[in-house]
């Protein structure tokens, strides 16, 4: 008897692993952290990069926590940043405004996607939907300090947020 409770346990602490490789190999999400050390904030292209980018990830990030608890105050600034991105990588590539939206909206709903599946993994592993992800934690965190800056140029770029 005592066998079987301890094989039981084995088996549950290997499927959890297991679970978390497959989350973790699946999610091909760079940290926010990771890309900051990636961009150039010296140049002014650089620094459409970074908005394009983080307003990308961020808006994307929202939208997946959006899903699993919603909240119209995450929602909007989803809404906003995914603007703010679009807006960015029309700045930056100036032709076809109609291809730049599809593979925006393109890349919005992978990563959502990505998100959403690693939100959901946490979920099921730790009891909490961000809590217990050093990635979404930090990622969230980075996030919630970007909204500024990125209002700021949406703002500074004519567009009305959501608010």
């Amino acid at each position: 008897m005592a066998f079987l409770k301890y094989k039981y346990y084995l088996i549950t602490i290997i499927f959890i692993f297991s679970t978390i490789h497959a989350a973790n190999s699946d999610n091909k999400i760079t940290s926010l952290k990771e890309l900051l050390k990636e961009e150039n904030l010296k140049s002014e292209i650089g620094k459409l990069y970074y908005l394009a980018n983080f307003s990308l990830r961020c808006g994307s990030l929202f939208e997946a926590l959006n899903e699993v608890t919603p909240n119209i105050n995450i929602l909007n600034a989803a809404i906003n940043l995914q603007e703010g991105a679009l807006i960015s990588w029309i700045m930056i590539k100036k032709n076809n405004q109609a291809q730049i939206k599809q593979e925006t909206r393109k890349s919005i709903i992978q990563i959502v996607s990505q998100y959403r599946n690693l939100i959901k993994v946490n979920k099921n592993v730790n009891g909490k939907y961000i809590e217990g992800s050093e990635l979404l934690v930090e990622d969230k965190e980075i996030c919630i300090k970007f909204i500024p800056r990125a209002y700021r140029f949406l703002g500074n770029n004519g567009f009305k947020l959501k608010k």
